[in-house]
């Protein structure tokens, strides 16, 4: 049986809520801190810090990428060949 990824899109409110629940914060500009207070950085784009407002919590992890659908495919791209992999 196939699993499916089901997303849930937030408002900025609720997505910092729930960073903050993982112990993550975010800045006065917007940006998503890590718990020694470092800005993280996009996969994506590394010259690029993620913004809260643009953030996606990758669904069962607690990896945190761009919101972009190239950032939305890798990682999709990533569970399937791990599942290929695991004999899933």
């Amino acid at each position: 049986m196939v699993q499916g990824i089901i997303f849930e899109e937030f408002g900025e409110k609720e997505r910092i809520l729930l960073l903050r629940a993982f112990d993550y914060d975010v800045d006065e500009d917007g940006y998503i801190l890590t718990q020694s207070r470092e800005r993280i950085r996009s996969k994506e784009n590394p010259s690029r810090f993620i913004e809260a407002k643009f953030a996606l919590l990758a669904p069962g992890s607690l990896e945190i990428m761009d919101g972009t659908p190239t950032a939305i495919s890798e990682f999709l791209i990533k569970k399937e060949s791990s599942k290929e992999n695991n004999g899933d």
